[in-house]
């Protein structure tokens, strides 16, 4: 009977031990348990939180992107320009600058004729292209270079004999590197004067006077150098090897006066005295397109000229910083 007891007694015992243990064990585990989901849920919430971060962040960046891609204009834009061109008013020239992405256009006496000189080569340039590009013209073909062809101020004439056949493509080149004339002649004599006139009227509504003897224009004024600058630069939102020729042409092309600083144009000069023009593109972020008719061509018209495309370079870069301004606020400050 003592045994007996003694056993129930350790059984007993070891019973609420092992219910002890067992109940210790239940808690820790639920403890864990506690924890476990605790942290689970913290980091469910860091998750959540991070990701609605890096979708605000990705909103606001949108946000920011598609402002900087829309036009703009800061309040004071027309009067800053025109104070350019108040400052340039007894200088006798004619001006027009457009800024592409933000799509605005200032000019001055833009209609007032100049002779143009071979900024109107433009017109030949982009026919040449547009028509190689629609398959009707291979710009690696040649013309050939005849007596008839050669014309004062051509570097053509003294590394090509009469009867060379020369590449459209080089022609090209030589009409933009240097300004040649007797390329100029080669590729009207070949295209036809009238035919580009026809061209430029029934497909641009842009009327121009080219005769096969003299491919100028007269009564050329900002309006047209503005116009040919915008179906180039149209024409150059194409990636292939004429829009390489034409921007390496244009870039290092001889008697810039659109440069200053570090602002590379990409231009294209035309001179008879008086008369010195210089028209161009800037390639940037925000493309712009400018034009400069003077009458500087007996003075020093590479600095004079300078100044002006810095003038209103610095009107445009001015609205460019306010745009910035605005697309980061309206982004990141609401």
């Amino acid at each position: 009977m003592k045994k007996v007891i003694i056993m129930l007694f350790i059984l007993l015992s070891i019973t609420g031990v092992s219910g002890i243990v067992y109940y210790n064990y239940k808690q820790d585990l639920k403890t864990k348990i506690e924890i476990k989901n605790k942290e689970e849920k913290q980091k469910e919430l860091e998750r959540i939180a991070q990701e609605e971060k890096e979708k605000k962040e990705l909103e606001q960046k949108q946000k920011y992107e598609n402002c900087k891609k829309s036009p703009y204009q800061m309040p004071t834009l027309e009067e800053e320009f025109n104070n350019v061109f108040d400052k340039y008013k007894n200088e006798h020239l004619a001006l027009y600058f457009t800024d592409v992405k933000n799509e605005y256009s200032f000019k001055y006496n833009s209609k007032k004729s100049y002779y143009s000189g071979c900024v109107v080569k433009l017109f030949a340039i982009i026919y040449l292209i547009e028509q190689a590009r629609e398959g009707k013209i291979d710009l690696h073909d040649t013309y050939t270079y005849l007596p008839q062809d050669r014309h004062a101020y051509s570097d053509l004439t003294d590394k090509h004999p009469y009867y060379d056949k020369i590449p459209i493509t080089t022609l090209i080149e030589y009409m933009l590197l240097v300004s040649d004339n007797s390329a100029y002649m080669i590729v009207i004599r070949n295209v036809g004067a009238q035919t580009i006139n026809n061209y430029f009227y029934e497909k641009y509504n842009v009327v121009l006077h080219f005769t096969n003897t003299h491919p100028f224009e007269a009564g050329y004024n900002a309006e047209l150098g503005n116009k040919s600058l915008e179906l180039l630069y149209n024409t150059l939102q194409v990636d292939d090897e004429y829009t390489k020729l034409v921007k390496d042409s244009m870039l290092v092309a001889e008697e810039n006066a659109l440069n200053f600083d570090d602002i590379k144009i990409l231009h294209k000069y035309g001179e008879l005295a008086p008369y010195h023009n210089d028209i161009g593109i800037y390639d940037g972020e925000y493309p712009y397109l400018v034009t400069i008719l003077s009458l500087y061509a007996n003075d020093d018209y590479i600095t004079k000229m300078s100044k002006v495309s810095k003038d209103m370079y610095l009107v445009y870069k001015k609205n460019i910083d306010s745009k910035e301004t605005y697309c980061y606020n309206l982004a990141y400050n609401e």
